[in-house]
Parts: C-alpha cells; sequence; structure tokens
C-alpha cells in the first residue's frame, strides 16, 4: 500500500513541476510577445518619415525627385524599401544617372542624385544621351548644332532613359569609348562634333578651334591625357589641328590654322 502511495505522490509532484515548467515557458513566451508588440508598436508609431532631403540635383526639383520616389511623408523610417525607391526615380528621371538612399535618424530621409548632362546629340526622336549613351531627352532639329553631337553614327530609336542602340555598333562603341575618356576631364563642354564615320580615323572639333585627329580606340585613354597635356601647353589664341595618331609612339604633332 505504502509502495502504491509512494508511487501515487511521485506522479503528483511530477505532474505538478511538469505544470509549472509550463505555465513558467507560457510565461516566458508571452513576455517576449508582448516585448515585440511594444518594439512594433514604438516604431510604428515613433520612426516615421517626416523630412525628405534631397542632394545633388540641378536638372530636376527636389518636389520632382521626392514623387518619383515615392516616399511620402508618414512611411515607416525603418521599412523604407530603398531599391525601389532607386528604381521608381531612375525609371521617372531620364537625367538621374545614379542614385543612393540614406536614413537619417529619428525621422529623415536622404536621396543623393548624380544627374546626367547632354552630352551629345544624334538625329533621331529621343537624341540627346548622356556620356554612358543613355537618350535623355529630345532635341529639336533646329537646336541640333548647338549642342554636341556625333557624325556618322546611326542608333534605333531609343526610350528616354535607355541605352541606345545602334545599327552600327562598332561606331556607336567607338563613340562612347571617347566619350568615357573624355568625362572627368573638363573637355566636354568643349567638344563640338565627334566623328565616328570611320571608326579607324576618328577626330573631334575642339570649340572652334581645333581638330583633334585620334586615329582608332587603340591607346584611347593615353591619347585624352597627352590631349590634355597638349592643350595646357598651348595658348588661347592658337588654332589648327593636333595629330594624335601616332600617341603609341610617344609623337603628336600641331599643325597651325593657315
Amino acid at each position: 500500500m505504502r509502495t502504491k502511495q509512494s508511487k501515487a505522490n511521485r506522479e503528483a509532484r511530477a505532474a505538478g513541476k511538469a505544470r509549472q515548467v509550463r505555465s513558467s515557458a507560457l510565461g516566458k513566451l508571452l513576455i517576449m510577445l508582448a516585448v515585440v508588440a511594444a518594439i512594433v508598436f514604438g516604431v510604428a508609431i515613433f520612426f516615421k518619415v517626416n523630412t525628405i532631403e534631397i542632394q545633388g540635383n540641378t536638372v530636376y526639383s527636389a518636389d520632382q525627385i521626392i514623387e518619383a520616389s515615392q516616399i511620402q511623408q508618414g512611411d515607416n523610417l525603418l521599412t523604407v524599401n530603398k531599391a525601389l525607391a532607386v528604381g521608381n526615380i531612375k525609371a521617372a528621371l531620364p537625367y538621374v544617372e545614379d542614385v543612393s538612399i540614406a536614413r537619417s535618424l529619428p525621422d529623415g530621409i536622404i536621396i543623393q542624385v548624380r544627374e546626367s548632362v547632354v552630352s551629345f546629340a544624334v538625329m533621331t526622336d529621343t537624341n540627346a544621351c548622356g556620356p554612358s549613351g543613355k537618350a535623355l531627352e529630345r532635341i529639336e532639329p533646329a537646336a541640333f548644332n548647338e549642342n554636341p553631337h556625333i557624325n556618322g553614327l546611326l542608333i534605333s530609336t531609343p526610350t528616354e532613359g535607355e541605352a541606345v542602340s545602334s545599327p552600327t555598333p562598332t561606331a556607336l562603341a567607338a563613340a562612347l569609348d571617347v566619350m568615357k575618356e573624355l568625362d572627368g576631364t573638363g573637355l566636354l563642354e568643349h567638344i563640338r562634333v565627334i566623328d565616328v564615320e570611320k571608326e579607324y580615323d576618328m577626330s573631334i572639333w575642339y570649340d572652334e578651334r581645333y581638330e583633334i585627329k585620334l586615329g582608332g580606340t587603340d591607346e584611347l585613354a593615353y591619347k585624352i591625357r597627352y590631349l590634355c597635356s597638349i592643350l595646357d601647353q598651348l595658348s588661347e589664341f592658337q588654332a589648327g589641328t593636333i595629330d594624335l595618331t601616332q600617341a603609341a609612339q610617344k609623337r603628336a604633332t600641331f599643325q597651325p590654322a593657315a
């Protein structure tokens, strides 16, 4: 009898301990859920977008960029989808080349943009392009010669904001290579024409002063650096032809205009 009673007591104590463990675990779970709920509630209440700052813009207004991003005041700061906002801006605003978005606690968003400039034009419906070859906008034929333009290049009718394509891909590649090397040198604002009709015999016109013979795309980076050095040595009153076709042999010539 005592053995049966002892066994029953042990089972009762074990059952009691099990209930205590379950009760304790349930209590801890409820506490954790309460903490999580409090955090979520706090984030929803306190971390809201209040200010949106735009940096680096010149072509587009701050309001245009904010509208394109689809970020709004009152959005949850911590759950703003930055990648989606970047895609929205680039899709809506062709001149925007790069975008970065950062959170500024406790309630701010900073949108930094880098905008393209019209680097060249070609005779198509959407014919103003940036240095990377992205179509930007349509330039009226009457204003075509007022912008840097490329001779000898055909491009397919492009869509604003998308990279141009060409039925003459080697000419397009050559033109973009030249633009890439000129970008950042300070020369682009002076370049009036790039002629890629013959990719092995390219020329560029610098203001109304210099015709610059580049030859092909071989050693192009070196040729542009060499050109910068030569221009630094010429006076602002000189004009003529700069021949860089032998730059690989560390040779260049300047023929003054008659």
